[in-house]
């Protein structure tokens, strides 16, 4: 196992390097060049429950670091506050507002390719952690799984602006969101 990580860490490394030597690509943009960046969005989520008559929509943030590397792929982490939901139930006890409030962790993987100078399709892949924390007829949960993003992304000086559209596979619910995110690259030497 050992001798597979040491080759894939070589291969990664010099592979790596190979195409940052052999970058004459005219479509090669500074959207994709390799190195850290921090982030933040803001966006707006849809939350409809599955199994009760539950269905709002909220305004959220997330704060983000991550790494570009192979020009073309990169990863990242996340802190994302979803929102607040509040729809009004009707059970046994009655007729009340149910707030659920979300929050979490999510990492993942991006893939992107410039289809002009400054423009680039980019999707993603990841895994996210939540808490659902909510009141009157919900039960507070955690829930983890994978989510599906896609977006576009362009760069003005540092800042990449990326516009994408999020969905969350989540057992209990339907969570689709639309955000905008703005990241700063750290680029030593450039």
């Amino acid at each position: 196992m050992r001798l597979i990580l040491i080759a894939l860490t070589a291969g990664l490394f010099f592979g790596n390097s190979a195409l940052a030597q052999s970058s004459s690509d005219p479509l090669d943009t500074r959207i994709f060049k390799n190195g850290w960046w921090v982030g933040a969005g803001v966006g707006y989520t849809d939350l409809d429950a599955d199994d009760i008559d539950f269905d709002d929509d909220d305004f959220g943030f997330n704060l983000a670091i991550g790494y570009q590397f192979l020009n073309y792929f990169g990863i990242n982490a996340r802190y994302r506050y979803l929102g607040e939901f509040t729809d009004t139930l009707t059970g046994p006890s009655g007729t009340g507002n149910t707030d659920v409030e979300v929050d979490g962790f999510t990492v993942g993987v991006t893939a992107g390719y410039p289809i002009t100078q400054r423009i680039a399709p980019v999707i993603g892949v990841g895994y996210y952690d939540f808490d659902f924390d909510a009141n009157n007829g919900i039960n507070d949960n955690d829930s983890q799984g994978l989510y599906v993003s896609g977006g576009v992304a362009t760069q003005i000086g540092r800042v990449v602006i990326q516009p994408n559209l999020i969905w969350y596979d989540v057992d209990d619910y339907d969570i689709y969101g639309a955000e905008i995110n703005f990241f700063w690259k750290f680029e030593a030497g450039n």
